[in-house]
Formats: C-alpha cells, structure tokens, sequence
C-alpha cells in the first residue's frame, strides 16, 4: 500500500546524494575537458528531458523543438547585444518569449495528430530559420546578424556554465518527476493511451497539451540561451539545426519514453559513446555511432530504462 511512496521517497533521497557529488565535483579536482564534457551531458539531458515531458508522455512526436532553442539563443543574444540586459534576466525573458511563440503554434499544431502533428511543427522550424536568415537583407537594417550571425560578449569561465547546466538538468528531472505523479501527468498518459476516449471521459485534452508544450518549449527557449552564451557565437544554421532535434527524440529512445531518467540515460550513454568513439576512430565513428544506436534500440526497444522497469514489473508478478 505504501509501497508507491517508498520508492518516490529513495528516488528522492538518491536523487539528492547524486546531485551533491555533482555539485562537489568541480572542487575535487574536475576541470578542463572533462568538466566541459559533462557540462554538455546535463544540457542534453536537460534538452530530451523537456522533450520527453511533452512527447514521452503524451505520445506526440515533436520535430520542432529546434524552434525554441534557436528562438531562445536569438533572444537571449540580442537583449545583452543590443538591449544591455544581464545574463539571466535575458534568458528569463527569452524562456517567455518562447512560452508566447509556443502558445501560437501550439494551437494550431496541436489539432493534429501523428505524422501530420510531426510535420506541421518541423515546418515551423525550418520557417523560424528562414525568417531569421532573410530579415536583415529583406528589412534592410541588421537586426540577426543574417548567415553571418551574432557574437556575444566575452563568457564567463567554464565552471559557470557547469552548475547552470546541472540546474537544469535537476529541475527537468524534478518537473518530470512531479508530473508523472500528478493529475496532469495522468492526463497526458490517457493521451498517449486513447486520446478519444480520454476526451469522451471528460479530459481537456488540448488544455493538458498546450500546457506540456509551452512548459518543455520555455525550458528549451532557456537552455538555447544558456549554451549560446556559453558558445558566444551563433549562426541560424547552427542553433535551427534539426540534428539537434533528432539528438533529442534518439537520446530519450535510447533511456526511454515517457520515464523520469530516461533522457538522462541516454545523454550520458549516447554522448559518451560519441566522445569515445570520435576519439578512436576519427572518420568512420559516426557510422559505428549509427550501429550501437540501432543494436540498443533493437535489444531493448523500449530504452535502457523502459527495459529495467519492465523487468522490474515482471519479477513482481
């Protein structure tokens, strides 16, 4: 009976342990490459944890998110640029700012289903870029930077950016965590399971999915703003690339739709597996890449994570 909020309650404390030695870890000796390294694990788990709270959950496949990352790096260049505004208040109005864009494609968007949801919110990127790649020739004054982008000024050191990656990381994993346990975590999941009947059985099913998508695209508006900052150069064709998308929805595959750690489980394994691999063998790692995301998927169909839950569930039984 109690059993439930045992488990949530060990999730909880071992959640906490992990995240001081986390924490710790930049003052026992982890600097350089490898403190950069994980900094980019936490952003990308951060960035497929925000996809998997929308997408995982409510069964809707999203191959826009781009969108708001590339909206959010923008934004965030040009109110320090141009506005003069600090680091964080600039992000914070970013992650607004891809709330109220996400609002408008969202309602649209989110009347669809499937293949046709898919390919509506990939258009909305791809024309997101295109805005920001033609507006300075078309309007006639420099405002994005065009192809030649924007340049911020000089970042703080790389331990800055470290623990604003972890702190995302950590609140997407609570977010998640407090969504899976709530009412409109329950929602979404009657989504997933038959959007039809959850209607009919009185669900506000387009409220609860315009909720999820502005929440994930405002955390992903922020991480964009974070990493441009931290890169300090941006391009359209960089922050708007759908490669980053495809990392997003392969990571959360890999650690497992619709769970708590499963985006995190997959950051860490496909990006270290990247690093090791690129590291060995520098011309042909993206093909061998290829193959252990195809052998994962294929021996555990649904994510390293999915996987242990189910066996988890059959032991039980």
């Amino acid at each position: 009976m109690f059993r439930p909020h045992i488990r949530f309650r060990n999730f909880v404390f071992a959640s906490l342990a992990v995240g001081i030695i986390l924490v710790i870890l930049p003052f026992l000796g982890l600097e350089g490459y490898r403190l950069r390294l994980l900094s980019l694990v936490f952003m990308w788990a951060a960035l497929s944890g925000c996809w998997n709270m929308m997408c995982g959950y409510s069964g809707y496949i999203d191959f826009g998110p781009v969108a708001y990352f590339g909206v959010g790096s923008y934004c965030t260049a040009i109110l320090m640029i141009k506005g003069g505004l600090p680091f964080f208040l600039s992000v914070f109005l970013a992650g607004w700012v891809c709330a109220a864009l996400s609002l408008v494609v969202g309602f649209s968007t989110l009347r669809l289903q499937g293949a046709y949801f898919a390919i509506a919110t990939f258009a909305a990127a791809e024309g997101l870029k295109q805005v920001v790649l033609e507006w300075d020739r078309v309007a006639g004054f420099e405002f994005f930077g065009g192809a030649h982008g924007l340049t911020f000024p000089p970042a703080p050191a790389e331990i800055y950016f470290y623990y604003i990656m972890l702190f995302f990381m950590a609140w997407t994993v609570a977010l998640t965590a407090l969504l899976e346990r709530s009412k409109f975590g329950y929602g979404l999941r009657a989504i997933r399971e038959a959007e039809q009947a959850a209607e009919l059985s009185g669900v506000p099913t387009l409220k609860i999915k315009m909720r999820a998508y502005v929440l994930s695209s405002s955390l992903i508006g922020c991480i964009g703003g974070v990493e441009a900052y931290w890169l300090t150069y941006i391009i359209p064709d960089d922050v708007f690339n759908v490669l980053r998308t495809i990392q997003m929805v392969i990571m959360t595959l890999l650690g497992g739709m619709g769970t708590v750690l499963g985006p995190v489980i997959g950051a860490c394994f496909l990006t270290l597996i990247s690093e090791y691999l690129g590291a060995k063998f520098v011309y042909d790692y993206l093909i061998l890449v290829g193959v252990v995301i195809v052998i994962v998927i294929l021996l555990m169909p649904r994510g390293i994570m999915g996987t242990i839950l189910q066996s988890k569930r059959g032991q039980k039984s």
